[in-house]
């Protein structure tokens, strides 16, 4: 058999400079953001245009959502915990029967924190005189604080937010559409006359776009995951979900550029207000509160805080 030839000189293969590669793949915080996303000013006007009411309810659920994560990440980030929740605006958390269609719950006392153990799916009920809010819980919540009993639910929060990006309809979100509507039947027969809302932040804000945008209810959406194509593609384009996000947070552009996800309803890009401190993380993604606070505070300085006054 004849052999071929070998070259006396391989040329290395060529190679993709730093603006090239830049331009290929762009960081995901310097992405364009969605067609339809108000930001800068706009979204300032937009988040101010509700009146001192929406912005006092707007605080409360972001309050509420944050609240779920455990201790050591509230720290970290500077989220609310739920009796500094409670005391800011007031309500109560409900508790849960230990046993619904959809399987067992676990539930510590004193905890707001609900765990639907076979899905993964975290949960709370946050009841005020205004409204009665579903909030829904991110990845690394459980029902408890010890990072070993949570381990079994943010590995199946992690696997909803990679099949998801994928384009696949995780179970996560099914589990949490399936409770709303036990949430939303037993609304209509015990409490006919307060609406509805659903809140949550990051997995929990991608949670919310879906099961509000099936039932028809509003939500709101703290720097929110995009949804993939498989659970976007039932959602109506008319969705009364409003995502909250903020600059140089990357999670609400993971899979728009290349993989078809997409953010649902409105979608507000808020600047990073200059009276709050850099994240102490790489991005601004757990500091949703932070910086809502301080907008809010800039037409209205007396709307309570549900942080000590050192981190705002």
């Amino acid at each position: 058999m004849r052999r071929l030839p070998l070259p006396l000189h391989l040329k290395p293969w060529p190679r993709l400079g730093r603006v090239a590669w830049k331009s290929v793949w762009p960081p995901l915080s310097q992405r364009a953001l969605p067609p339809g996303t108000l930001s800068g000013e706009a979204a300032l006007e937009a988040l101010w245009a509700g009146g001192e009411d929406a912005a006092r309810q707007l605080l409360a659920d972001c309050a509420a959502s944050l609240c779920l994560y455990p201790a050591w990440e509230r720290h970290d980030w500077g989220m609310p915990s739920a009796p500094d929740t409670l005391s800011a605006y007031g309500g109560a958390f409900w508790s849960w029967p230990e046993l619904i269609p959809l399987g067992a719950l676990r539930q510590e006392a004193g905890r707001p924190n609900v765990l639907h153990a076979a899905s993964g799916l975290v949960f709370a009920l946050y009841v005020r005189p205004e409204q009665l809010v579903l909030v829904l819980g991110g990845t690394n919540t459980s029902h408890s604080d010890s990072q070993l009993r949570t381990l079994p639910s943010e590995t199946r929060q992690f696997g909803a937010d990679v099949l998801n990006v994928l384009g696949r309809l995780p179970r996560l979100f099914a589990v949490a559409a399936e409770i709303t509507a036990l949430v939303q039947a037993e609304r209509a027969r015990s409490l006919p006359d307060l609406p509805l809302t659903l809140a949550g932040h990051s997995l929990g804000g991608g949670l919310v776009q879906y099961a509000a945008g099936l039932h028809g209810l509003r939500g709101l959406a703290f720097s929110p995951t995009a949804l993939g194509r498989a659970v976007a593609a039932p959602l109506p384009d008319t969705s009364e979900v409003v995502a909250i996000s903020l600059d140089g947070d990357p999670i609400p552009l993971i899979g728009t550029q290349h993989l078809q996800a997409r953010l649902v309803g409105q979608h507000w890009r808020l600047p990073l207000h200059p009276g709050v401190p850099p994240a102490r993380h790489a991005t601004s993604h757990g500091q949703t509160y932070l910086h809502l606070l301080a907008w809010l505070r800039e037409q209205w300085p007396e709307l309570p805080s549900a942080l000590e006054i050192e981190h705002v």
